[in-house]
């Protein structure tokens, strides 16, 4: 197979998910952000059971279910 290299602009849910994909499947990805570090704007997100399948899918809803309930 031949190696690939994408370069993913904007760190947000759909950046970082879609690293987490390409990773899973061999794919190397830069990930681009233009904000410096992290930042809470107490803002919310709501994921429904199909969000939660995704994650899942993508090995990393264990990560949350152990800190929030997932909406079924």
């Amino acid at each position: 197979m031949e190696e690939q290299d994408v370069v993913i602009v904007g760190a947000g849910i759909a950046g970082l998910a879609t690293a987490v994909a390409l990773k899973r499947v061999g794919v190397r990805a830069l990930v681009l952000e233009k904000s410096e570090g992290l930042r809470a704007t107490g803002a919310a997100l709501t994921l429904q059971p199909n969000a939660w399948l995704a994650l899942d899918a993508l090995g990393v809803a264990h990560k949350l279910t152990t800190i929030y309930d997932p909406f079924t």
